[in-house]
């Protein structure tokens, strides 16, 4: 399908444009072209932090949710593109959603719909926004939501500005009984009443690496380093069986180092390792 008025695709599409001059025009010079994807990874200091390392305040992004189509876009639609954020580090993209066309998700943003033909993708989204940490830090400590309202959608933005915080990378390695389950992992912190998704199979099995790794959506959330809290959870069951069962562990962070735990649902167990680090 096209769209009947071809001037929303043109708008999009502007908008889009001067974001990426204004970008460009800004930040280039230092941080190098505007899809340069950025080279900072998670534990960057887990080993051995520098003297000059220290909490800082952090965003955490619990999700993205297209709320409401407008125009001739209808549900289900198929969804690639990408979202993603930039920081003061290295200004350069860290990728929340990354999808190509042949790899679209299902929904029951740079976002595009898919049609039956290249030529009849259409975008859904393009929007571009900055976040003050400085001017909302009296707003940190709860979730907060954003709606970014475009001329063929609506997304609501889920975030949380943690305060005094550190990084935590979650790794959960299959130990001991069977692998084919379906699964759900969580991340909770004691601060946010909101959970973190690692990974949600679904119906399908939980996807296992050969070296018993389970391959996480995501594995870094952000939490508080003075007094948080932070929990690994499992809900679990058999390829089969309604029945879920579930454990959780209890990490208590440290600036940097590991910390090592189990997990056992009674037909599998798993180890887990979270990987504390300083940002700056």
């Amino acid at each position: 399908m096209r769209p009947r008025d071809g001037s929303e695709e043109k708008e999009l599409l502007n908008k889009l444009s001067c974001y990426c001059r204004y970008w460009t025009d800004l930040w280039s010079d230092d941080s190098g072209d505007i899809a340069k994807r950025t080279e900072i990874g998670p534990m960057r200091y887990t080993e051995e932090p520098p003297r000059f390392a220290m909490l800082l305040d952090l965003l955490e992004v619990f999700s993205f949710e297209v709320t409401e189509l407008r125009g001739i876009l209808r549900w289900p639609i198929d969804v690639f593109g990408l979202i993603s954020v930039r920081d003061s580090l290295d200004r350069n993209r860290n990728y929340i959603f990354e999808r190509t066309r042949n790899n679209c998700q299902t929904l029951t943003a740079k976002l595009r719909v898919k049609g039956t033909s290249p030529s009849e993708d259409k975008i859904l989204s393009a929007e571009a926004f900055g976040y003050n940490g400085t001017a909302q830090r009296h707003r940190c400590g709860s979730l907060r939501s954003m709606m970014l309202s475009g001329a063929r959608s609506t997304l609501e933005f889920n975030y949380a500005h943690i305060p005094v915080a550190l990084e935590a990378t979650i790794s959960v390695r299959i130990t001991g009984g069977l692998t084919g389950f379906c699964g759900k992992f969580i991340a909770h912190t004691a601060s946010i009443k909101e959970d973190v998704i690692l990974l949600d199979s679904g119906e399908e099995m939980v996807a296992i690496s050969h070296d018993g790794a389970i391959d996480f959506c995501r594995s870094v959330v952000a939490l508080q380093g003075n007094g948080g809290v932070l929990t690994v959870s499992v809900h679990a069951r058999q390829s089969g069986d309604e029945n879920i069962i579930c454990a959780y562990k209890h990490f208590i962070p440290v600036r940097c180092g590991r910390n090592h735990d189990t997990l056992d649902v009674g037909f599998c167990q798993m180890s887990v390792e979270v990987a504390w680090s300083l940002i700056f």
